[in-house]
């Protein structure tokens, strides 16, 4: 089996969830990362991702926070995940992306209080995870997201501590270029334990449209033997990170942003760099 390529259907905005599956057909990858609502019905879900021949590649949670030092939000939110890994076998997800809270970017203050309540957390949510055997890949942020694991190193340590087989570390391009001295040698420290690699420009755009030296990065993957997917995560031009909205023509420039995108990472791999 060659190279998965994948989008995040959360680029796509909240056109309905039929759309977003026809369009990524239509760009032409094998697969994509789901939003993680577990209001609806994953198995009608599993079947509109069929009908269009995508298959899913991973599932991003919903907004949570698993090291609150509120009790009750953290255990709601340990419960969400909780839900979340039954409802991805349901889908037919092979793995959940895990993360600290979006936009929490200051913690309590005990910085060790933080850590040992996502460690404590996340044991939690990884011995239901191995029970389904099914894969974890925690998510390296950066600091304008989140105040916990902002490096691949934080993310080695952070699975040393929760000490779990099926947890791995999900890198992303657009994070490592804010928070890495080096994205090459953080993936190469990463190592085996990297289990999804996100692709996207220093600007969260197509490859190309920003300076980062992203065929540097696909040169470290083959060297570290990387057969996970590369899934592209890209947004247009505008304010607000937090929405992949920007205007009227949003979806037309993202579309164009990930088919050309495709194109250069399936030409550098063609090439077996």
């Amino acid at each position: 089996m060659g190279r998965e390529y994948g989008l995040c259907l959360w680029t796509f905005g909240s056109i309905p969830f039929e759309q977003k599956c026809r369009l990524a057909a239509e760009i032409g990858v094998d697969g994509v990362e789901v939003e993680g609502d577990i209001s609806l019905n994953p198995k009608e879900l599993a079947e509109t991702l069929a009908a269009h021949h995508v298959k899913v590649l991973s599932v991003t949670p919903r907004n949570v926070d698993i090291s609150s030092t509120n009790e009750e939000v953290r255990s709601k939110a340990v419960q969400y995940f909780l839900d979340l890994l039954d409802w991805a076998v349901d889908l037919g997800a092979p793995r959940i992306c895990l993360h600290g809270d979006v936009g929490k970017v200051r913690g309590s203050g005990d910085d060790e209080r933080d850590w040992s309540l996502l460690v404590e957390s996340s044991k939690k949510i990884m011995a239901k995870a191995e029970e389904l055997q099914i894969q974890v890949v925690f998510e390296v942020l950066n600091r304008y997201e989140n105040h916990q694991v902002v490096t691949g190193e934080e993310a080695l340590q952070f699975i040393r501590d929760v000490g779990s087989s099926k947890l791995d570390v999900l890198l992303d391009a657009y994070h490592m270029n804010i928070e890495e001295a080096d994205p090459v040698k953080a993936i190469e420290m990463t190592g085996q334990k990297l289990g999804v690699y996100h692709v996207a420009d220093s600007n969260r755009q197509a490859i190309g449209n920003g300076h980062a030296n992203l065929k540097e990065q696909i040169e470290a993957l083959h060297s570290i033997g990387y057969k996970g997917p590369i899934i592209m995560e890209m947004v247009a031009a505008g304010p607000d990170p937090f929405t992949p909205v920007k205007g009227n023509s949003y979806l037309e420039v993202v579309t164009g942003y990930f088919k050309s995108s495709l194109e250069t990472l399936r030409s550098w791999e063609g090439l077996k760099i």
